[in-house]
């Protein structure tokens, strides 16, 4: 008999084997979580019904903390909080000037944005004639933040990330501005908020003249959506809200029933793509007219959606819109009555959908400010050379305000950037700067005349913890 053949052992797998295999498990496993996570989100987000309300607040915890972590990141190493500036290089054309302050303005400059002093967002009242800050308004941002509740549609995010949006300067020297996510009410000697109210809040904040108080918000869709669980789960319910001066919420109406109600419904739902699922008409100002005039009531509202490239003018008295009209502005801001017959509007001059550095049809446009007259049906260009040789190039925000003098006002958000002009020259150009590298972004600041500013100064002036205005 032949001797059994010896069979040699099998090799042992190799430890680099071994922790390729445990890499590839780790990445699989990651993956997967991941995408658990996002639905588990998008779920919480949309309202689905297969998560019970405990499990939602989890899974919106998770996909906030991921945030939180990425911002904690960015900021290590440096003072400079990185979503509230940008780079100099990437931002500053050769058409950007710096002129301020300048002694031929007597106005005030009420400055959102972040604040190179305290590394945060402040609100400032500069005098322009020489630039020296007349009051401040310093928020504690974790207590505004502790105050807040995370919103659908919108990451919370850190009280480092906080911005005051479109502050308000009411006569007793305290300012009313949103958050995204809340609305907030503070004395300039005291950071934590006199009041806030924890509903989503956004864009604009402007006074109407009983007093009360207009932003954008939030409401679960009730228009024609409604009916359709698709549709209810993923489009935005842009709405109306309108707030007391002591902070309560009177009433938050529904743009799209609105919209429906007066025949329009189809300007909400007659379009295609992701947008019309998640945000098909993007508020972003609410200005109640102060006067009749010859084509609208006092107590009228002129509404901007952003998505449509479209005016409103609603009337709250009946319910209905009585006008509107879409372009030729595109993506637009910050509409303005001018008298009983026109109004003005800063006009992005942008596509919606592209990156913010071909959001422009053609090469050479700006931001533009129109004038639209509803006697004519005629839209004009008033400041189109002044314009041209700024070159503003904010793709989103952007205020626009034609002053009782004929200049202009106007603020490139995106840029840190806020021009003033005459009706034939540009006045004054200040930029936000940061540092040496970087820009501070801005968040839809004010221009006061003497006039709109003597009540708030005089009550400023009688605060010891503030810089008297004489100053």
């Amino acid at each position: 008999m032949s001797a059994p053949e010896s069979r040699s052992p099998a090799p042992a797998p190799s430890r680099a084997g071994f922790i390729a295999w445990l890499v590839m498990a780790f990445v699989v496993v990651i993956v997967a979580t991941a995408f658990f996570v996002a639905w588990a989100t998008r779920q919480a987000l949309t309202e689905g019904g297969r998560l019970s309300d405990n499990q939602k607040q989890v899974f919106l915890f998770l996909s906030e903390f991921t945030t939180l972590l990425r911002n904690a990141a960015a900021q290590v190493g440096t003072e400079a909080p990185r979503w509230l500036v940008g780079d100099r290089k990437s931002l500053e054309t050769p058409a950007w000037k710096r002129s301020f302050p300048a002694a031929e303005d007597p106005g005030y400059l009420l400055l959102s944005g972040v604040d190179p002093v305290v590394h945060h967002t402040t609100v400032r009242l500069l005098r322009v004639a020489d630039g020296k800050e007349v009051a401040r308004w310093d928020p504690d941002w974790t207590a505004i933040y502790d105050r807040t509740t995370p919103k659908r549609w919108v990451v919370k995010g850190t009280p480092k990330m906080g911005r005051a949006y479109h502050p308000l300067l009411l006569p007793d020297g305290d300012i009313v501005f949103n958050t995204t996510h809340a609305l907030v009410r503070m004395r300039p000697c005291v950071p934590q908020p006199v009041w806030l109210v924890d509903v989503r809040a956004h864009h604009s904040v402007e006074l109407d003249s009983d007093g009360t108080i207009w932003s954008p918000s939030d409401i679960p869709a009730t228009t024609g959506q409604a009916g359709n669980e698709w549709l209810r789960e993923r489009a935005r319910g842009d709405s109306l809200g309108h707030f007391s001066a002591d902070g309560r919420l009177l009433e938050n109406l529904s743009f799209a029933s609105i919209l429906e109600d007066s025949g329009l419904g189809a300007l909400v739902l007659g379009t295609s793509g992701s947008r019309v699922q998640l945000d098909p008409l993007h508020l972003n100002e609410i200005k109640p007219a102060f006067s009749d005039g010859r084509y609208w009531k006092k107590g009228d509202l002129l509404v901007s959606s952003r998505h449509l490239s479209a005016l409103f003018l609603y009337r709250p008295s009946t319910g209905r819109v009585i006008w509107h009209r879409i372009g030729p502005w595109l993506n637009q801001h910050s509409p303005e009555f001018l008298d009983d017959h026109r109004i003005s509007v800063f006009d992005n001059n942008v596509y919606g959908g592209a990156p913010s550095d071909r959001a422009f049809l053609r090469k050479g446009d700006f931001n533009r400010v129109l004038v639209y007259d509803f006697s004519t049906d005629s839209v004009t260009e008033p400041f189109k050379e002044l314009l041209t040789a700024a070159q503003p190039l904010t793709h989103t925000g952007g205020r626009a305000r034609i002053l009782p003098d004929g200049g202009l006002f106007f603020e490139e958000t995106n840029m840190g950037r806020h021009l003033r002009f005459t009706k034939d020259r540009l006045l004054w150009s200040r930029v936000n700067d940061y540092d040496p590298k970087t820009i501070g972004f801005v968040f839809w600041s004010r221009y006061l005349t003497p006039d709109e500013a003597a009540a708030p100064l005089k009550a400023l002036a009688a605060r010891t913890c503030a810089p008297k205005a004489g100053s």
